[in-house]
């Protein structure tokens, strides 16, 4: 019991002899309580960083009856600065739309044929089937010439990038589609020219 109390005694003591030491171990505490206070106030007040998500290449919208003739005037212009990347991404979307088109307009128009002749439709209905057949007959040129056009187009954007098998694929059928003509400068002897220059063949016939 004495040795216990001596020992105490001895370390109050000592306490009492070395307050600077008792005074540097709290201030160490209080100062690790803040600086991780700080640092969790740190991290909560810092926005956090989105990464940005890479801009998207401009194109072309989809084509449509309204800017049909635009956007075949737009590829027009765009041949004549020699910029086939963009003339040839429009040049294919009137190509599909244009061929899409007429497609449903040929397989429409024999149905109203059929109806028309059909003996069992009634007249009312034979006369409104007549007024869309004119209305048909009326857009078939358009879409045509417009789809002759594409195809051309493409055959001379192809030829132009060094792609020979896809220029003749649409020269050829350009030549197939399009109305023959002997006129030197017409776009179907301008398509036969360059379809023989891919074959090797020009001068030949």
């Amino acid at each position: 019991m004495k040795n216990q109390g001596t020992t105490k005694a001895d370390g109050n003591k000592k306490a009492r002899k070395n307050p600077q030491a008792l005074t540097t171990a709290v201030l160490a505490v209080i100062a690790l309580l803040f600086s991780a206070l700080f640092s969790t106030a740190t991290v909560l007040a810092a926005p956090e960083k989105k990464a940005k998500p890479p801009a998207a290449p401009k194109e072309s919208g989809s084509i449509n009856d309204a800017n049909l003739q635009a956007n075949q005037k737009r590829v027009d212009d765009l041949l004549k600065k020699n910029e086939h990347d963009t003339s040839l991404r429009i040049s294919l979307k009137i190509h599909d739309y244009t061929k899409e088109v007429l497609t449903t307009v040929k397989f429409i128009k024999g149905q109203y044929e059929k109806a028309v002749n059909d003996p069992a439709v009634p007249m009312k209905d034979k006369e409104q089937l007549y007024l869309k057949l004119k209305s048909l007959g009326q857009l078939t040129p358009k879409y045509t010439a417009a789809y002759e056009t594409s195809l051309y187009n493409l055959g001379y954007i192809y030829a132009k990038r060094g792609e020979p098998e896809r220029a003749r694929k649409y020269l050829s059928e350009y030549l197939q589609t399009a109305p023959f003509s002997t006129s030197r400068d017409s776009k179907w002897m301008k398509a036969k020219t360059l379809l023989l220059e891919l074959y090797s063949l020009e001068g030949e016939f």
